[in-house]
């Protein structure tokens, strides 16, 4: 039987599309649904992403810097004109080959899941 994974609703729909251009610094976010939310041009900074859901999210423009992504649902997500400045992802879902190469050319680096992390 396959788990089924279960994302916490910390925002309401209407919160979420109220997310652009703003920061976000030494906080994280684990187990949490940002799915469709609208971060158009925030900026990441020192963030964990852990086990979230961000399907549908807006993040053009949106930078990352020196952020960790760890088992995060990118499916459909708008990935164009951001950053990912020293930032690993790890274990990404629903991320197409495409959005990987624009990763990886904004300054994200894909970690094997069972990489050390030191």
């Amino acid at each position: 039987m396959e788990k089924t994974a279960r994302f916490e609703r910390i925002l309401t729909t209407t919160e979420k599309t109220e997310l652009q251009h703003r920061t976000f610094h030494d906080c994280s976010f684990t187990g949490v649904d940002l799915s469709g939310a609208d971060l158009r041009g925030s900026r990441f900074s020192r963030v964990l992403f852990v086990d979230c859901n961000l399907t549908g999210a807006d993040l053009r423009g949106a930078s990352f810097l020196l952020c960790e992504l760890s088992n995060v649902i990118l499916a459909r997500a708008q990935l164009a004109e951001r950053r990912f400045d020293g930032t690993p992802l790890d274990d990404l879902v629903d991320i197409g080959k495409d959005a990987r190469a624009h990763v990886e050319r904004s300054g994200g680096t894909f970690q094997h899941r069972r990489a050390s992390r030191r």
